[in-house]
């Protein structure tokens, strides 16, 4: 079954923006490829970040990353596209929280980032559709 797909619009990015985003893309495929290793990396990841992203920056994030790596634009790619994004603004400096939802009485799971405490770059409100099972935020990750 197929059904059309519509990908975020394409941004201007600077040569720098685009090797960042394209690499964060790259290495958050990785990651997010198994529990231990997501687990491991969003604690190492967030443990140093100076400040929360605003929704503005966390939407850009999203934005670059879907830009440079257009596989992680599609629907079936939130966990990667997720991962990558929150990576783009951890080398900026910032960092959103990563949420994982499981959406009740199906096996449906969805990732997205939140900012100022609103969903960024996601085309409606997942938190209507999905409970929160796990989140990963700076605020939880003590600095060492």
């Amino acid at each position: 079954m197929s059904f059309p797909v519509a990908l975020p619009p394409a941004i201007h990015l600077r040569p720098r923006q685009f090797v960042l985003a394209r690499s964060a893309g790259t290495l958050a495929t990785r990651i997010s490829a198994s529990t231990p290793r997501l687990e491991s990396a969003m604690h190492r990841v967030l443990r140093g970040a100076r400040r929360p992203s605003t929704v503005t920056e966390a939407e850009h994030a999203v934005l670059a990353v879907c830009t440079a790596h257009l596989r992680l634009g599609g629907n079936r790619a939130c966990l990667p596209r997720s991962v990558a994004a929150l990576l783009y603004c951890r080398a900026h400096g910032h960092a959103p929280a990563l949420v994982l939802g499981i959406k009740p009485g199906t096996a449906q799971v969805h990732a997205w980032l939140m900012a100022d405490g609103r969903p960024a770059g996601e085309p409606s409100d997942p938190t209507r559709t999905y409970t929160p099972i796990v989140r990963y935020s700076p605020q939880e990750n003590p600095k060492s």
